[in-house]
């Protein structure tokens, strides 16, 4: 990875590029019986592939509109933007509206788009400028009952050298370079490819090339 301030983002992160080709390779043919099948015996396993698909989907819409939007387009997402994009489902696209592959993958290719083009106005030293706070309520919990600072303290902050730092002053207060915040992106959706092969692998399905062992794949247990 280039470490030049006037390196072009792109450079930093071609990711943004591929990842959308990596998955609609790895659903391609794949029967609903493929797409629809749990695992919850597996920690790997409670989200299905094609919810795996829509995870990954709905978090560029997360982090670069919501999270981040009024530093990046100016003006933050409109009130509800998250509830009209889940549909009150958990930390994925809505399923009503989502529900076949070819439009979750549309989505997914939308988010990635999404950042190519952020990261076109950026250079290396530009996205290490650019800083969001943003606080976690040490109460907030998601669907399945999992603390979100839990997930983010035991694997999000770990695996971030450079770029995430937790506030002296206040314990639940975290401040992230867009750097870190593009890296968040990529990392999370290599986590979600590399359990879909999983799955496909338990299907007796051959999978794509070997994910990049980086990020938060060497600190998840894959049983």
């Amino acid at each position: 990875m280039p470490d030049d301030p006037v390196a072009p983002a792109r450079g930093v992160f071609p990711e943004y590029r591929t990842l959308p080709g990596l998955f609609a390779d790895e659903v391609h043919g794949l029967g609903d019986g493929a797409l629809d099948r749990r695992r919850p015996e597996k920690g790997w396993g409670g989200w299905s592939i094609r919810e795996q698909v829509s995870h990954v989907a709905w978090i560029p819409f997360l982090i670069f509109r919501v999270y981040w939007g009024g530093i990046l387009f100016g003006e933050p997402a409109a009130p509800g933007a998250i509830a009209e994009r889940t549909g009150g489902a958990d930390r994925m696209l809505d399923p009503a509206r989502y529900g076949r592959m070819e439009d979750i993958l549309a989505a997914l290719e939308e988010g990635f788009g999404m950042g190519w083009d952020i990261l076109g106005r950026e250079t290396l030293g530009s996205m290490r400028e650019k800083t969001l706070a943003r606080r976690i309520d040490p109460d907030r919990t998601w669907a399945t009952g999992e603390r979100v600072i839990d997930y983010f303290e035991s694997l999000v902050l770990p695996a971030h050298e450079a770029g995430l730092r937790r506030d002296p002053d206040d314990p639940h207060l975290f401040h992230q370079t867009l750097e870190s915040a593009m890296r968040h992106v990529t990392w999370e959706a290599f986590v979600h490819l590399k359990t879909i092969q999983l799955h496909k692998t338990a299907e007796g399905l051959p999978t794509g090339p070997p994910v990049p062992e980086e990020g938060y794949i060497p600190l998840l247990n894959w049983d």
